[in-house]
């Protein structure tokens, strides 16, 4: 379908529900409300429905609170991170990502489009299921977001990385309260929101006993997608941050030096500045479930024996080998994340 087509024919429709509206909404005689149930609703309807930023994506810039005379009924999220807890809230998504990194509710009754990064993208598709809301990630703000801003249509935005000011989990942490305080209105979703939060309050009660068994170890995070290609990451990033927040130092971490030093999210792996590290633990990450990973490591050890067996962890067995969803993550998914982590390093460590 042509897209300016599209987006005229959608905005005459609307003008034409408009006035259909208001030509038939003359409202029957007035009536004295007589319940607190009443007065609640038309309280909910008066306030309208507002959306806003966590600090942390005020300091980046992001201030716009999204304000809509009620509740959204078709939300478009293109972004994994809000899916989980929009799902636990009642909110009815008409479209979502596909996703290798979780598994979606089988009643979760939205489409699944390819994402953002796939070449199979289509805003048009997201824009022909009328959503009321559509959720982008903050790397697609100048691109589809100015598109949808021109259409009229409400955009809210969702770091899905640290972007230099907090770790992913405490990003997220953020932005699961700011959905619950837009989303949940009523005494049901105001108790699944306690709940939410409190698996959070609970993970790091859990977290503040473990990380003693662990505080001053050197973890070195890689991310790989072939057997020579590489990618370091620092304790900002997904899985680095999971393990900071366990004790772990990050060799990539603020204050290494040279061209890989600065706490950065990840670079490209420089193979000789790694040898100086010497972690104690090496993790390695990346786009298959855990037997692939394992399987891909060990080919890239056998493939360069030398080099990976000059790193002591590797030599001697000290290494990890974790699924795609330790690359990224899906929002409330990281407290499961989290969860079975400690357990991996518990096993690994007990052995």
């Amino acid at each position: 379908m042509n897209f300016k087509r599209h987006t005229a024919l959608a905005a005459a429709s609307i003008l034409m529900l408009s006035a259909f509206t208001a030509c038939s909404s003359n409202p029957p005689a007035a009536q004295t409300p007589n319940t607190s149930q009443t007065e609640s609703a038309s309280d909910a309807k008066q306030q309208g429905f507002v959306l806003k930023y966590p600090q942390d994506m005020q300091e980046l810039g992001y201030t716009d609170e999204i304000h809509l005379d009620e509740m959204p009924k078709r939300i478009a999220s293109m972004s994994t991170y809000p899916v989980m807890t929009l799902y636990e809230l009642g909110a009815n998504m008409v479209a979502v990502p596909s996703t290798k990194v979780i598994k979606y509710p089988d009643d979760l009754k939205a489409e699944q489009f390819p994402g953002l990064m796939s070449d199979q993208f289509d805003l048009e598709r997201v824009v022909a299921t009328e959503p009321d809301l559509v959720i982008l990630p903050t790397s697609a703000r100048d691109t589809h977001g100015a598109t949808l801003k021109e259409l009229g249509i409400p955009v809210y935005y969702v770091s899905i990385s640290s972007q230099g000011k907090l770790p992913i989990y405490d990003i997220i942490k953020n932005q699961t309260q700011a959905l619950i305080d837009a989303f949940a209105t009523d005494s049901a979703t105001q108790e699944t929101g306690k709940a939410l939060m409190q698996r959070f309050d609970d993970l790091e009660t859990q977290v503040t006993e473990v990380k003693k068994q662990y505080e001053g170890k050197k973890v070195l995070v890689l991310m790989s997608s072939d057997t020579t290609s590489h990618f370091i990451q620092g304790e900002n990033g997904v899985l680095g941050s999971m393990l900071s927040m366990l004790g772990f130092e990050n060799v990539y971490g603020a204050g290494v030096s040279g061209a890989q030093g600065g706490g950065h999210n990840s670079a490209p792996l420089d193979m000789e500045k790694t040898l100086d590290y010497q972690p104690d633990l090496v993790v390695f990450t990346g786009s298959m479930d855990k037997a692939g990973m394992e399987e891909l490591i060990q080919k890239t050890i056998d493939q360069n024996p030398s080099y990976w067996n000059s790193i002591d962890a590797i030599r001697s067995g000290e290494y990890l080998c974790l699924p795609a969803n330790y690359v990224s993550t899906a929002g409330i998914g990281i407290i499961d994340n989290m969860n079975n982590l400690i357990e991996i390093l518990q096993a690994h460590y007990a052995n």
